[in-house]
């Protein structure tokens, strides 16, 4: 593939096949269409390009493939309290489970119905216990990740955005783009709006600029 020149306005560059020497425009996504026969991307296949070209430049883009998925972030699990159990040796639970054991009478009939409904609740209990703990860590690594400061856990509507969120089933949060886009020019159309009351007594009152700085 040879580069003809850039696109005017970004999208990409004009480029010439130097299998079947026809011009189309586009980036890598265009050009590996064209070339390894995929049909996508709005683009016509090569009819040129030799077997022995084909078969090379097919192993190279699954080795570069390859690469990427090897230089990506790996996933790194959530601490959970099973793992610190793990981390800090046996708990003192099991010595008083054996101490226990040796001192209590043969169960009954309504004993073990007892202990079946507890050890429902507490294997849901659990389970709950687990699920929030995951959700905790997951906030944490959003701090730790984020460079966020801990000052805004204090923050009132950090808690609120939680509690609005539980209340709707399947919600996600905005992204990058609504958040410095739409939502920025609502909430500051929304602060304009309930200061404009205050700016109409300044004709009357005056105003004072102060600056920190």
């Amino acid at each position: 593939m040879k580069k003809i020149q850039k696109r005017q306005g970004g999208g990409g560059w004009k480029w010439q096949c130097n299998f079947c020497k026809l011009y189309y425009s586009g980036s890598y996504t265009r050009v590996r269409s064209h070339l390894l026969k995929e049909g996508i991307a709005g683009v016509a296949i090569c009819t040129k390009v030799t077997p022995h070209a084909f078969i090379a430049m097919t192993k190279l883009a699954r080795e570069s493939k390859e690469r990427l998925m090897n230089a990506a972030p790996r996933h790194v699990p959530l601490p959970s309290a099973q793992q610190q159990g793990l981390q800090g040796g046996s708990s003192s639970t099991s010595s008083y489970g054996m101490s226990y054991h040796a001192y209590t009478q043969a169960p009954t009939a309504s004993d073990s119905g007892k202990k079946r409904k507890t050890a429902a609740g507490s294997v849901e209990k659990a389970f709950q216990n687990s699920a929030r703990e995951q959700c905790d860590g997951e906030v944490a690594r959003m701090y730790y990740t984020g460079g966020l400061s801990f000052n805004l856990a204090r923050n009132p509507h950090y808690r609120n955005s939680y509690i609005r969120a539980s209340t709707l089933p399947g919600y996600i949060p905005p992204g990058y783009n609504a958040l410095r886009t739409t939502l920025l020019a609502k909430e500051r159309k929304n602060i304009e709006h309930h200061l404009e009351p205050i700016k109409k007594t300044w004709k009357d009152k005056g105003v004072s600029l102060c600056s920190d700085g």
